[in-house]
C-alpha cells in the first residue's frame, strides 16, 4: 500500500480499480478525514471489508486536561471475520455516558461550546444504533453537514482488495498529514500543551467554530 503524503500516490495494481475514493468508517472522525472527503464531489465507503481491530473505526482521539484521551466505543466480538456491517455495539458499559462526560469536561470552556453542543453531542446522550457502521455514519453525515461539505457519500457493495484512491488503511498508519492541518490554533489546554494536531473533529468545532470548515480546506 503506498503511503499518502501531501501529493498522495496510489499503489499500481492488476486489478480493476474504481473511480472514486474509497473510506473506512471512523467514529466521529478526526479532522484529517473532513480534509480528504471534502476534496471530491462524490466518495465511497466501505461496507464490506472485515471489520479490523485497534484503528479509528471505532475510536476518536480528544485533547483532555491530562492530555489526549482516546474514547472507544466497544463492540461485541463473535468472529474474526465479521463484516463491518455486521459489527455490534455493545451497550454492557454505559460507554456513551463517560464518553459525553469527557467531552463535556474537555471543552466546555471552549468558545464555541455552548454554540454546538446540543447538536453534536445528542448522538452521545442516547445512542440507538446497534451496529457501528449505522452509528459512525451517523457522525460523519452530521460532521459533514455542520462544516458544509457537500460531497455526496455512497457504499461499497463487495470486497475488493485493491481500489485506485484507497484511504482504507490510511488514516492508521504513519503519514505525513497535509502540511495546513499542522497550523497551530489555540485549543482549551494550550496553557498545558503544545498544540496537538488532527484530533477528533470535535476540537477543531468547539475551538474554532464557524472557522472550522475555512481550515480543512487552506491549502
Amino acid at each position: 500500500m503506498a503511503l499518502y503524503i501531501e501529493t498522495i500516490t496510489f499503489t499500481a495494481s492488476n486489478k480493476p480499480f474504481m473511480s472514486l475514493p474509497v473510506f473506512s468508517i471512523q467514529y466521529i472522525g478526526n479532522i484529517e478525514l473532513y480534509y480528504w472527503i471534502q476534496q471530491f464531489p462524490e466518495i465511497k465507503i466501505e461496507a464490506a471489508e472485515h471489520y479490523i481491530k485497534q484503528t479509528f473505526r471505532n475510536r476518536t482521539n480528544i485533547l483532555s486536561a491530562n492530555g489526549i484521551l482516546p474514547l472507544i466505543i466497544p463492540v461485541i466480538h463473535k468472529s474474526s471475520k465479521e463484516k463491518i456491517i455486521e459489527k455490534e455495539i455493545c451497550y454492557k458499559e454505559k460507554w456513551y455516558k463517560k464518553h459525553f462526560t469527557a467531552v463535556v469536561s474537555a471543552y466546555k470552556k471552549a468558545p464555541y461550546y455552548e454554540h454546538y453542543a446540543d447538536d453534536l453531542l445528542e448522538l452521545l446522550k442516547h445512542p440507538q444504533d446497534r451496529y457501528l457502521f449505522d452509528y459512525t455514519i451517523k457522525w460523519i453525515r452530521k460532521i459533514c453537514s455542520l462544516l458544509d461539505i457537500s460531497t455526496k457519500i455512497l457504499y461499497t457493495d463487495q470486497y475488493e482488495k485493491y481500489y485506485e484512491k484507497d484511504f482504507r488503511t490510511y488514516f492508521d498508519q504513519p503519514h505525513q498529514i497535509p502540511h495546513h492541518l499542522l497550523t497551530p490554533y489555540i485549543q482549551v489546554f494550550s496553557d498545558r500543551f503544545a498544540f496537538h494536531p488532527n484530533l477528533s473533529v470535535l476540537d477543531l468545532i468547539f475551538n474554532l467554530g464557524p472557522d472550522a470548515k475555512h481550515y480543512i480546506k487552506a491549502d
